[in-house]
């Protein structure tokens, strides 16, 4: 810095306090999420918790839907960037193992985070109310992508089995076209259908474990999951890969 060269912080007081209390009332909401449940997380009850007046927290959300949004939001980003950590494990060239690696790790997640899975992915609480906004489906898909782009470098790299566009439905393979499209998932509408029936039946598992929905019948979830995952390996064609991905 030359001499008289005034130092320019990022941010002015002002909205570094501000961006502070933003992250402070989002970890509040999480932490009614997780210790009460998301009927509980409500802007009077964050106002309580941080000794704050409710209309001084709507000064940062508009509604309570908006601050559940962001905290939506802000969920999917942390299980996407734990998957990826978990994905970063083995070599991109590897791409059974990497989806192996990464069914697993959405299991790992999912049951140490059951509040906040429950919340992006499981069924919507009562009186939340879920508007499909754009930061909403963006985010989503950022999470998708994780996925499909597992499952789009399996199939460039070795390929699965997969049914002709001619076998499918014809409403069906238009839809699928279409997802391919406005995705940009870079596979056929056959393999497309694949994906998406692996991802219904490995977050079928996962969900209903996560949430609590598996009990009536199994004391844990573990072996089942395995005893599915091990089912899908023989879909994708990665059976030899099972019993070496730990």
């Amino acid at each position: 810095m030359s001499p008289g060269e005034a130092h320019v912080a990022p941010y002015s007081r002002r909205e570094r306090l501000r961006i502070a209390t933003i992250r402070e009332i989002k970890d509040v909401a999480r932490t009614l999420l997780v210790q009460e449940g998301p009927e509980n997380v409500t802007i009077r009850a964050i106002a309580r918790e941080m000794g704050m007046t409710a209309p001084a927290v709507y000064r940062y959300f508009s509604s309570r839907d908006a601050l559940i949004l962001q905290l939506r939001v802000d969920i999917f980003e942390e299980m996407a960037r734990f998957m990826r950590g978990v994905l970063g494990q083995h070599p991109e060239e590897e791409p059974g193992r990497r989806w192996i690696s990464g069914a697993r790790a959405l299991r790992v997640w999912a049951i140490k985070h059951p509040h906040e899975f429950g919340l992006i992915l499981g069924p919507w609480a009562p009186g939340l109310g879920r508007e499909e906004t754009k930061p909403e489906r963006h985010m989503s898909w950022v999470f998708g992508s994780v996925y499909s782009d597992l499952v789009s470098d399996l199939w460039r790299v070795r390929g699965f089995p997969a049914p002709e566009v001619e076998e499918l439905d014809p409403g069906l393979a238009r839809t699928l076209t279409a997802l391919s499209e406005d995705q940009d998932v870079d596979m056929p509408p056959g393999a497309i259908a694949v994906m998406l029936r692996c991802w219904v039946r490995l977050y079928g598992v996962i969900s209903m474990e996560a949430l609590g929905h598996m009990s009536f019948a199994l004391s844990e979830g573990q072996h089942f999951f395995e005893f599915e995952l091990r089912d899908l390996c023989r879909v994708l064609d990665i059976s030899e890969f099972y019993e070496e991905v730990v």
